[in-house]
């Protein structure tokens, strides 16, 4: 059988993709589309996968077996070096079980080859942010992996079966035509399923086979450059000017597109003014090593935002540790890569098999006995209770009066085990409903989305029609419905919402018209009195894990933590000055308004900042909610306002 030429032009567009995902990671400017590089890598590896088999299959050579002996080699390796640094990065620093069973959860789910389904399944509001996740990247090769397994048992048997070529390439249209539409459909009702899942990306890779198979190319060298020049437009403006979409649905047909029409335009090219970057020497370099690049930035990157307490990230870091990934990866493909995949002895069927079982089999078996060093030491641990997750609160009334509803988001969900206190000293009846600010809605919102934010609505507006309500307590993280990320890294996170009413009305606009929606909601129903708590301080990490290691790790003291993790007054006003103009223009034109300021509990005036920690104790679950004991700490305000409303119910 004749080998494939070899086209140093697809190492190239390797190289744009897994770039393209680099920057946009390291939050280097002008790159907020970058994201699409994983599905010209889909593209890619569709084409190049289907085109193996495809040769293989018709010139009876084809083996199961050596189909996936190739993609060991390919694959495995690498992976499991950096699973394994993963692993022993944590071991080494790693203070409390929580944050190492998720690392080892990941990791037996990436080992198992299903990583995508697990982060599918628990990647949500409570679990840390994903940038503290260093395996999260590898959902992609979970849906490439499921893609191997499929793809060469129905080649085979469309081939045996159905024997004439164009049969098979309709059953690939069809089926790419099938999972697209479901892409279209579904990111409507539930993007992360979307983004996450082979049946609705499996058309990107199948965009991929279906030029392999169909093994087309321009006729003329003039529309061969063109297709060239087409394919890196698209792909350029999918990299630079993509903001604000609903990824990936309709918005990864360009960059797709823009792959085929580069592979296709690259199919038996002349020599061409492209030439300069198609066959780049150093393009061509990074290409080659582009899956160690892949594999190892993000774990990069995570460990620097989150060793211990770093959020942000300057260009010069993100530059740096761009070019740190490039080094490393460079080593990662000469030492691990390369050696593997093509020493003779590695390619003995009776070798790969056993070494890739008893390496896979003996990492789990670290990982699910594994203890670490620092979890006995518990003079250096901070303890941070999570909160119950009670929606009543007392014995309800005769009369039908609820003393008081708590609404919210999560931050309304840390104050449930106060408030279940307060309605047993006062003999009260409350509920609390879990809520997102009214007619507020992300621009990328698909219809899910904003079906869900309304049908929450149902509920407050039974308890208001079924009961008298008395008063109702609203507690918001205010500045996330204003930018629409955990963290604001730089301008291209900024996600605004809008005003449902209005779309035309954007952010603190929206905010202010949202919140007046939900309190002329509750003073038609009867409402006594609204309470709206102002924003927590947030620190600027992880408080229990990153307290821990700088206690243990490095000894700092009570002080020294605060002063690193805590937000400092200046930067809270700053972060929430337009958040509290609002608050107060609402109190300011409603008489039965009244703001709960929880700020003096966390301050310290000496250092000009807020408090994280006392002793052992942590204020924080996280970055942003508070522990039980961080509701302890601001409970003196809530009883004084229980006091003053409930003396009478005693």
């Amino acid at each position: 059988m004749k080998k494939k030429k070899y086209r140093p032009d697809i190492d190239v567009l390797r190289a744009i993709a897994v770039l393209a995902v680099v920057f946009y990671h390291a939050h280097i400017p002008y790159f907020q589309g970058g994201y699409i590089g994983v599905s010209i890598f889909f593209v890619i590896s569709g084409y190049l996968i289907t085109g193996i088999i495809k040769r293989k299959i018709e010139n009876n050579s084809f083996s199961f077996l050596e189909f996936y002996e190739n993609r060991l080699r390919r694959i495995l390796p690498a992976l499991l070096v950096i699973v394994s640094c993963c692993v022993f990065i944590s071991w080494l620093t790693s203070v409390n079980n929580l944050e190492m069973r998720q690392l080892f959860s990941s990791v037996k789910r990436v080992l198992l080859t299903i990583p995508n389904i697990y982060f599918y399944k628990n990647t949500n509001y409570f679990d840390p942010a994903a940038e503290t996740l260093p395996l999260l990247h590898t959902w992609s090769l979970g849906v490439e992996e499921q893609f191997y397994f499929i793809m060469p048992a129905l080649l085979f048997f469309l081939y045996k079966i159905l024997k004439g070529k164009i049969q098979i390439i309709h059953i690939l249209w069809g089926l790419c035509i099938l999972s697209f539409i479901s892409s279209l459909i579904l990111i409507q009702y539930n993007q992360k399923f979307t983004f996450y899942m082979l049946p609705t990306r499996a058309w990107e890779l199948l965009m991929g086979s279906i030029l392999a198979y169909t093994n087309w190319t321009p006729e003329t060298q003039k529309n061969k450059l063109l297709c060239r020049v087409m394919g890196l437009i698209l792909i350029g403006y999918s990299i630079f000017f993509y903001k604000n979409i609903l990824f990936p649905g309709i918005w990864a047909l360009p960059p797709c597109l823009g792959a085929c029409l580069y592979i296709a335009g690259g199919k038996n090219a002349q020599k061409s003014i492209l030439n300069c970057i198609t066959h780049n020497k150093l393009l061509v370099f990074i290409g080659l090593i582009s899956y160690s690049v892949y594999l190892w930035h993000w774990p990069i990157f995570v460990y620097y935002q989150n060793f211990p307490f770093r959020r942000e990230m300057p260009l010069e870091m993100g530059l740096a540790l761009s070019l740190l990934t490039l080094i490393i990866a460079s080593f990662s493909w000469k030492f691990i890569e390369n050696p593997i995949r093509h020493n003779p002895f590695f390619k003995k069927r009776f070798i790969i098999w056993p070494l890739a079982l008893l390496s896979i089999g003996t990492l789990l078996f670290t990982v699910s006995t594994l203890s670490f060093p620092y979890g006995q030491n518990q003079k250096n641990l901070f303890i941070a209770t999570f909160p119950s997750e009670e929606t009543e609160f007392g014995k309800q009334h005769q009369n039908n009066i609820v003393d008081f509803v708590l609404i919210g988001d999560s931050h309304a969900a840390m104050l449930p085990p106060l408030f279940k206190e307060l309605a047993k000293e006062h003999h009260l009846y409350g509920k609390r409903v879990q809520l997102h600010p009214k007619n507020l809605y992300k621009l990328t919102a698909n219809k899910e989305e904003i079906k869900q934010i309304d049908t929450q609505y149902k509920t407050l507006e039974s308890i208001y029609q079924n009961y008298s309500v008395q008063n109702i307590f609203i507690n918001f993280r205010f500045i996330i419905y204003i930018t629409n990320v955990d963290f604001l890294k730089n301008e291209n996170d900024f996600i605004p919402s809008y005003y449902g009413k209005n779309p035309n009305i954007l952010s603190y606009d929206a905010l202010y018209l949202s919140l007046k929606d939900m309190i002329n909601d509750a003073k038609q129903h009867g409402v006594k009195n609204i309470y709206i708590q102002i924003p927590v301080p947030e620190p600027k990490a992880f408080v229990p894990q990153s307290a821990g290691k700088l206690s243990s790790l490095f000894g700092y003291s009570k002080n020294k933590i605060n002063y690193i993790l805590s937000e400092k007054f200046t930067e809270y006003e700053n972060r929430n000055k337009k958040i509290i103009e609002v608050l107060k223009k609402l109190e300011k034109e409603y008489p039965h308004v009244f703001l709960i300021n929880i700020l003096p509990f966390f301050e310290n005036k000496q250092e000009q900042l807020y408090n994280v920690i006392n002793d052992n104790i942590s204020y924080y679950i996280d970055d942003d909610h508070l522990s039980v004991e961080g509701v302890n700490l601001i409970s003196p305000v809530y009883k004084e306002i229980f006091k003053n409303l409930f003396t009478s119910s005693k």
